[in-house]
């Protein structure tokens, strides 16, 4: 805009010129030179405007990738347990769940766990019924969960159904989610390798064309992709797997750079 501004005397200055040529000469002639010099002018004025604005807007945009790989440093555990009962037994069934959950309570400390990292849920209940509608009998249902930072023990007791067995007891869910206590701060160090690797990008394209990288415009990091090592799941939303012990994470910045 200040190019344009600048040729604004000159303009005004040549259109003077041609006002006062023209009110002194009416010859055909003498006003088809006029009116080839005010396009000239004008034309020259334009493009000087358009190139100086295309220059000051001279950008690279560049995209930073950032992985690595880590280990899950905690596991949680859910199971449920299911009973069905007729009309009449439903008390029972929730006395004896209570009680089977409370049994393997019990075992799960005894193993080493800590009683505070072992959440037992209220039962729940859903009627069952015949192909007439008649409700015939009662599912019971009561849920546990375990978070522990000693993921080896947690999927050893996880991998040994033999109290469930024994009692013969319905195991309806057993759920093993690996998580992991630090991802805030991995998630910074992502963000921070990934911008670095995108101003390495920006620096190897002008090093390249003979260019001078200016400075950063705007940069904006994508959503995590945290999967399985290896695995070519995305998700425009972020993906976070919790199904294996070893993770990887990735994530993606775009910058853009002056020229």
């Amino acid at each position: 805009m200040l190019a344009f501004i600048s040729w604004l005397p000159v303009i005004a200055i040549v259109g003077i010129i041609i006002w006062e040529l023209a009110s002194k000469e009416r010859g055909i002639q003498r006003s088809i030179i006029i009116a080839s010099i005010a396009f000239i002018v004008g034309l020259t004025a334009l493009g000087s405007y358009f190139m100086q604005s295309r220059m000051q807007e001279r950008t690279l945009r560049v995209t930073g990738y950032a992985s690595k790989q880590f280990e899950s440093d905690l596991v949680k555990w859910s199971l449920s347990l299911q009973k069905t009962a007729y009309i009449d037994e439903l008390k029972d069934a929730y006395n004896s769940l209570s009680k089977d959950m409370n049994d393997y309570k019990a075992r799960l400390i005894k193993a080493g766990f800590e009683e505070k990292d072992i959440n037992i849920q209220p039962p729940t209940s859903s009627g069952i019924y015949s192909d007439y509608g008649h409700l015939t009998s009662y599912s019971v249902t009561q849920s546990l969960y375990l978070l522990s930072s000693d993921i080896s023990k947690v999927e050893s007791q996880a991998l040994d159904p033999s109290f469930f067995a024994d009692r013969g007891l319905l195991l309806q869910r057993s759920d093993l989610e690996y998580l992991y206590s630090k991802l805030p701060e991995l998630k910074k160090q992502l963000i921070a390798e990934a911008t670095t690797d995108a101003m390495d990008r920006a620096k190897e394209i002008t090093g390249a064309s003979k260019s001078k990288l200016g400075k950063l415009k705007f940069a904006r990091a994508g959503v995590f992709q945290i999967t399985e090592p290896y695995s070519t799941d995305v998700s425009d939303y972020g993906y976070y797997s919790t199904d294996t012990r070893s993770k990887s994470i990735s994530v993606t910045v775009a910058a853009e750079y002056d020229l």
